[in-house]
C-alpha cells in the first residue's frame, strides 16, 4: 500500500483539465459533486464552485428546531437525505433564535419574532439575502397606491411564536435584479412581494376572513386558492385581476399549489381509511435500502393524494359587469384530474410545503408517486438515548391516488417540545 496516494495524485494530474471539466459537467447529484472536487486541488480548480449545471436535487428533510433556545442552541441542524439514507448536519447558526418558515430552490426563509427580520438563508454557501421586516407598512399593489402603507405587522403581533409565513416563492435567480419575491401568510391569507434592496413589503391581496388556502407565484401571476375560488393576479398589470370559480370545489378536501414541469398544478388531499391489509407490492423498486428502511411496514396515515390542473374558458364570463366591490372579471373554471403523472414525484411535508421532481433526471427515482413525511408515536422498547420525544418523524412511501403506503425511513429523528409545532420541510440543496 506503500506510495499508493502519491499514485492517486499523480494520476490525478495526468487528466486534462478540458476532461475534468467534461466528466463534472456529466455529474448530476450535489453530493457526489461535493465528493468529485474533493478528489485533489486539480479537479477542485477545474470544477465550478458554483455549478449551474445540476438539475433540480432530490431533497432532503429538514427536522425542525427549537428557535427561541438561544442561550442552548449550538446552530447544528439536520437535514436528513432519503437516497444516501443519512442524517446531515450543517452549522447554521444565522438560524439561531429565528422560525425557519418555508424553503424554495435551495434557499430557507428565516423570521424574527413580530416579522422585525427577514432573510433568506442558502444553507450550502452560507448565503444570504436580507429582506425587509414587517415593521415597515407595507405599500398597493393596486387600487389607490397615494394612500397610507398598510400596517401589516399585526398579524406577527397577534400570532407571536407561530410560523405566520407558510410559503415563499421567487421568479428568478436572486441575483436577478427583476427577480421577485413572494411569501404567503396564512394568517390573514395575505399575498406579498418585494424585489431584493426593497424598503417595504407590496400588498397584492389580502382577505383575513377567506378560508385558509394556498399561493404561488407562476409565469407572471400570482394565484391565491382557496376551496371554491383563484384569485389570479398579473404582476404587470395588477387591474387584471380574476376570479376563477372553481365548479369542481373539492369540498372535503384540502388544496395545495404545487409547481410541476407542465405548469401549476392543485395537490387535493382527501381524508380517508386506509385498509389493515393494504400493503405495497413486493416488485415494487421505489427507494435504495436503509438501516432505518422498514420493509412492507404500514403506516396509518389515512389519505388519498390526487393532481389537479386549473384549466378555464375565457370565453365563458361569469359577469361582464361585477358587482360594486367585486373584482373585474369572474370566470368559470375547472379542476381537471391529471392521469398521467409517469414523470412526477411529489414530496410532501407539514402545512403548504410540497415539491415536485421530475422523475426523468434520476434514475433512482420512479414517477407516478409520492414521499410523505409523517409523525408517530415512538415504537415500544426505542431506546430513546437518554431524550424523550412524544412523536417521531418517519417517511412513507405511495403511489399517486393510492391508499397503498410503505415506510422507507422509520423513526430518522423526534419531534421537538415546540408549540405550536414547527413544520417538518423538504428542501432542495443547491449551490445557486
Amino acid at each position: 500500500m506503500e506510495g499508493s496516494t502519491s499514485e492517486f495524485r499523480d494520476w490525478a494530474h495526468l487528466l486534462p483539465v478540458e476532461i475534468v471539466q467534461l466528466i463534472s459537467n456529466k455529474v448530476k447529484s450535489i453530493t457526489d459533486y461535493v465528493r468529485f472536487r474533493a478528489v485533489c486541488s486539480p479537479w477542485r480548480s477545474a470544477s465550478l464552485p458554483k455549478p449551474s449545471h445540476l438539475p433540480p436535487q432530490l431533497p432532503w428533510l429538514m427536522i425542525p428546531y427549537m428557535p427561541w433556545c438561544s442561550d442552548s442552541d449550538d446552530g447544528i441542524r439536520l437535514f436528513y437525505d432519503l437516497f444516501d439514507s443519512k442524517m446531515r448536519k450543517l452549522h447554521l447558526p444565522e438560524t439561531i433564535g429565528l422560525m425557519c418558515s418555508a424553503s424554495y430552490r435551495g434557499w430557507l426563509l428565516l423570521v424574527a419574532t413580530e416579522g422585525t427580520e427577514v432573510f433568506l438563508l442558502n444553507p450550502l454557501t452560507r448565503a444570504r439575502v436580507n429582506l425587509p421586516s414587517f415593521t415597515t407598512p407595507v405599500r398597493r399593489l393596486k387600487g389607490d397606491l397615494s394612500a397610507p402603507g398598510y400596517d401589516a405587522s399585526w398579524v406577527f403581533k397577534r400570532y407571536v411564536g407561530n410560523f405566520v409565513i407558510t410559503r415563499v416563492t421567487f421568479s428568478a435567480d436572486l441575483s436577478d435584479p427583476k427577480c421577485l419575491i413572494m411569501v404567503f401568510v396564512e394568517s390573514c391569507w395575505g399575498l406579498f412581494c418585494c424585489r431584493v434592496g426593497d424598503p417595504c413589503w407590496t400588498m397584492v391581496n389580502i382577505c383575513p376572513s377567506a378560508p385558509t388556502g394556498d399561493a404561488a407565484f407562476y409565469n407572471g401571476c400570482f394565484y391565491l386558492l382557496s376551496k371554491g375560488a383563484m384569485h389570479i393576479t398579473e404582476l404587470d398589470k395588477p387591474e387584471n385581476t380574476l376570479v376563477c370559480l372553481l365548479k369542481n370545489k373539492l369540498p372535503d378536501s384540502n388544496l395545495f399549489l404545487l409547481e410541476g414541469k407542465s405548469g401549476l398544478h392543485v395537490v387535493a388531499i382527501h381524508d380517508g381509511e386506509v385498509e389493515d391489509d393494504e400493503e405495497i407490492g413486493q416488485n415494487d423498486e421505489h427507494h435504495a435500502s436503509a438501516d432505518n428502511t422498514t420493509e412492507g411496514t404500514e403506516m396509518g396515515i389515512k389519505q388519498t393524494f390526487e393532481l389537479y390542473q386549473l384549466y378555464h374558458d375565457s370565453n365563458k364570463k361569469y359577469s361582464e359587469q361585477p358587482p360594486p366591490g367585486k373584482f373585474p372579471i369572474h370566470l368559470h373554471s375547472d379542476l381537471k384530474k391529471i392521469t398521467d403523472t409517469s414523470n412526477t414525484t411529489i414530496f410532501c411535508g407539514e402545512k403548504h410545503h410540497f415539491l415536485a421532481v421530475c422523475s426523468d433526471d434520476w434514475d433512482s427515482l420512479d414517477g407516478d408517486c409520492m414521499y410523505i413525511e409523517h409523525k408517530e408515536k415512538p415504537s415500544p422498547g426505542k431506546d430513546m438515548g437518554g431524550e424523550y420525544y412524544n412523536n417521531y418523524y418517519s417517511i412513507s412511501f405511495s403511489k399517486i391516488g393510492s391508499t397503498k403506503y410503505q415506510t422507507v425511513a422509520f423513526e430518522i429523528a423526534g419531534e421537538p417540545p415546540i408549540w405550536p409545532p414547527a413544520p417538518a420541510m423538504w428542501f432542495q440543496p443547491s449551490y445557486v
